[in-house]
């Protein structure tokens, strides 16, 4: 009698897909984070310093990857021509969560701008 032995079929891998698996990983990071950024760094109580740096430095590491993971995508010999628009608008994202949040406009020339735009 002999055994009936069952292969497991073979999947294709494809560098394609796993490029697409890793950036929609890191975009589901980055929107952890801006999520995390919404109810600890925006919210109407004022953070932390420990908050405001470790916001610093999370955002850090996630620009750097992912200006990494962008100056892949938009080689021209890239097949994936839509993940680079995908990775350049949460790159903007990121950008903006950064100058909102440690480029803040010094009170005073906030003052003088609103007095300007909405004169009493």
């Amino acid at each position: 009698m002999s055994a009936l032995t069952v292969q497991p079929e073979k999947s294709q891998f494809s560098v394609r897909q796993a490029a697409r698996d890793q950036v929609q990983q890191w975009s589901d990071n980055c929107q952890k984070f801006l999520d995390w950024q919404q109810c600890e760094i925006l919210a109407p109580h004022q953070p932390s310093q420990e908050k405001i740096q470790r916001h610093r430095d999370d955002l850090k590491w996630l620009l750097r990857f992912g200006r990494a993971i962008y100056l892949t995508a938009t080689d021209p010999d890239y097949p994936d021509k839509q993940l680079s628009s995908e990775l350049r608008g949460r790159l903007i994202q990121l950008e903006h969560s950064w100058r909102m949040v440690h480029e803040q406009m010094p009170e005073a020339e906030a003052e003088q701008l609103l007095k300007e735009v909405f004169p009493e």
